[in-house]
């Protein structure tokens, strides 16, 4: 068996300061951490998918290193729209998953799964793109790891949310992905996050899940003309795991809160 639990958009500010001014968000990635170290199944790998900082400051990084240091899994992150790809660098340099120059894209064996991380970041903007390089990079991965299950994550997901606000930022060039993907039978999901809530779609033949936030929850208001919002729903990550055989992966939706249970019910 094969678990990887995914968290997203953490948003760590530097110590002392509120996420939007109105939200602790360091206290609420804390409280994910001491969740994951509380699973009674532990996972194998933690895997976070970008918006690790609100701001990419130098302070923000060294911050989420000092909220990760309870972690006791292996673990890596990936870049969002809010990080900054040259302070990430530095301050994960230790890291040996981290490319030292370039698209931050990545592959890690973690079971029996090739986890393979695309950097979908425009620097200076907000809405997500795979480079040239990237896009060759992952033909490539998945060329040379075709007798493995595989599973790409990016922060970017890559399908149309229906919610207005939020798909002005989303990814341009879905269609290239596309392609490539309908060359490998090998990819069992696509994971990502960006999104602040948890959505499910198709990417072809490719199921895509979306993980939820560990701060706010943006709102789905589908109208046209609607305002963004966002509202402090319950936080919750994402649990994938795998067994022996085809049909055996599944993905939970997690929430980090505590609640009364397990209930006496036959």
């Amino acid at each position: 068996m094969t678990v990887i639990a995914q968290i997203s958009d953490i948003h760590v500010r530097p110590k002392g300061r509120l996420y939007q001014d109105r939200i602790d968000s360091n206290a609420m990635f804390a409280r994910a951490i001491v969740a994951l170290n509380g699973l009674e199944t532990v996972p194998d790998f933690v895997l976070i998918t970008g918006d690790l900082t609100d701001e990419g400051s130098p302070a923000e990084y060294a911050m989420v290193r000092e909220l990760l240091a309870p972690l006791r899994v292996p673990y890596a992150l990936m870049p969002g729209n809010h990080d900054d790809r040259v302070q990430l660098r530095e301050a994960f340099g230790d890291h040996p998953w981290l490319p030292r120059e370039g698209e931050l894209d990545f592959g890690v064996d973690i079971g029996s799964i090739r986890l393979l991380a695309l950097d979908s970041t425009v620097p200076g903007f907000h809405h997500g793109e795979l480079s040239a390089a990237s896009l060759q990079w992952l033909e490539h991965e998945l060329a040379a790891s075709e007798d493995k299950r595989i599973m790409i994550a990016m922060h970017h997901p890559p399908f149309s949310t229906g919610i207005p606000y939020l798909d002005l930022y989303g990814l341009a060039n879905v269609d290239a992905l596309a392609d490539i993907l309908s060359r490998h039978a090998n990819v069992d999901r696509i994971v990502a996050g960006h999104v602040h809530r948890s959505m499910q779609g198709r990417l072809g033949a490719v199921p895509v899940l979306t993980c939820p936030s560990t701060t706010t929850q943006i709102a789905a208001r589908f109208k046209p003309d609607a305002d963004p919002a966002s509202y402090l729903e319950p936080p919750a990550y994402l649990l994938h795991r795998w067994g022996e055989g085809k049909g055996s992966g599944v993905s939970h939706l997690c929430y980090i809160e505590t609640f009364d249970g397990p209930l006496p019910f036959a």
